[in-house]
């Protein structure tokens, strides 16, 4: 064993233990991925928590980039973190990540946007576990990307660890009962980086009939694209046709 890799760093946020846990189970052979934890004040997802969270990139970027090889991507792996500023600057704190250490970058709410136009959607039922505040942000950034919302459902919850303790069985068991609304959609939108999903997305796609695109999913999706890298065999969903290792 050698490190002579392919390297992807990854920052989340401090009482992120979902993304870590999902994405290791779905990198190729050769792939690995380094963690790095970003600070905020509290554990509430609120936009003045998600905001304060911001100024911890640099240094949690800047440990990542001591790594050898170096990362040839880093996922900012919050996706609320990175639509709470506004439409339209929900790549932002990629071009900072890249600006700063000189590494590729993607954020997970520009991973989202990518993964849904890959899959062909326009109209998206979109599925958070967020308060109402912080989904509505959520709403915008596809609005004004020019997504139109088949419907729109949250579990509602206020502090990231309970986002934790909600199961896959249970984000299954929330989209079916909404199997009618997303008839009319092109696809189904699971958000939040915090959000266990990755064992459930065929389940759900072979159910709803529609691709299903999650933070998760399409944050490694996207870092795998933009460095030309596979997935592993088994990655999840519609999203990952043509991309998995042999």
């Amino acid at each position: 064993m050698d490190n002579n890799v392919t390297r992807i760093g990854l920052v989340v946020p401090p009482g992120n233990v979902a993304m870590e846990r999902e994405l290791n189970h779905y990198l190729a052979d050769g792939v690995v991925m380094n963690v790095n934890r970003l600070s905020r004040p509290t554990p509430a997802v609120t936009k003045e928590s998600l905001l304060a969270m911001i100024g911890s990139v640099d240094q949690a970027v800047t440990d990542l980039s001591f790594c050898f090889p170096k990362p040839e991507i880093i996922i900012y792996g919050c996706t609320s973190g990175s639509f709470v500023s506004g439409p339209g600057k929900e790549a932002e704190l990629a071009e900072r990540i890249t600006k700063h250490v000189g590494i590729p970058a993607v954020t997970t709410s520009s991973a989202i946007l990518m993964g849904l136009e890959a899959v062909g959607a326009r109209r998206v039922f979109l599925l958070t576990p967020y308060i109402e505040d912080v989904t509505a942000h959520e709403v915008a950034l596809l609005e004004h990307h020019g997504y139109t919302l088949g419907g729109v459902d949250s579990f509602d919850c206020y502090d990231t660890r309970d986002i934790a303790k909600i199961s896959t069985a249970e984000v299954r068991e929330r989209m079916l009962r909404h199997a009618d609304a997303v008839k009319n959609c092109d696809a189904v939108l699971i958000s939040c980086t915090q959000l266990l999903t990755m064992d459930t997305i065929d389940a759900l796609e072979e159910a709803l009939g529609k691709p299903v695109v999650t933070s998760n999913q399409s944050s490694l999706w996207a870092a795998l694209k933009m460095i030309g890298a596979p997935a592993h065999k088994n990655a999840p969903g519609k999203l990952f046709d043509g991309m998995r290792q042999a």
